[in-house]
């Protein structure tokens, strides 16, 4: 036989029952709020990238039209190689035309494959006067010829003996060349 519960005994079942409604409630909101939070987060992420979007649409046209560009006028080369070579090969005459030295040329590897271009590197080691080897560089970058300057290091040479500045200059040059399948 169940006996009956006294006052005391009533009130603190009710506490006990009221700490595990308060418990559960707490752990609700506590769901609910990090749901929250991840909700306004997401919702602040998608309003910048339609932010962003909008601007690129924007832009369309502008792009549209380089892409056309791009189409048009990005050279075409079978073998990468031979454009590496002939790369190197305009590199060292205009070189020899300035009087700019090589001291060292290497050919890299091909590097890693990209859906919008093909790429060849040429590295070289130059050596000449300053002034001419720079005013050569101003000219390395061409959009018409599809060609940057990838890397680029200059030292004076402490150890030349002529009167004007000469200079040591590490250069990785880049050509591009439109993707097999085409852009």
């Amino acid at each position: 036989m169940a006996q009956k519960l006294t006052s005391r005994e009533k009130s603190l079942l009710l506490l006990c029952v009221g700490v595990l409604v308060l418990m559960a409630l707490a752990i609700v909101v506590n769901d609910f709020m990090g749901r929250r939070k991840t909700a306004l987060e997401q919702i602040t992420a998608l309003r910048n990238q339609k932010r962003e979007n909008d601007s690129w649409m924007a832009d369309r046209e502008f792009w549209d039209k380089r892409r056309t560009w791009l189409e048009k006028t990005m050279p075409v080369t079978d073998s990468l190689g031979r454009a590496q070579g002939q790369l190197l090969e305009e590199l060292q005459n205009q070189a020899l035309d300035l009087g700019i030295t090589i001291q060292q040329q290497t050919l890299p590897p091909q590097s890693t494959p990209n859906e919008n271009y093909r790429e060849v590197l040429v590295t070289l080691r130059l050596r000449g006067d300053q002034a001419t080897l720079m005013q050569w560089l101003s000219t390395m970058q061409s959009p018409e010829l599809f060609q940057a300057v990838r890397a680029l290091e200059i030292e004076l040479d402490s150890r030349a003996r002529e009167k004007t500045p000469q200079v040591l200059c590490n250069l990785t040059v880049a050509r591009w060349f439109k993707p097999e399948s085409g852009l």
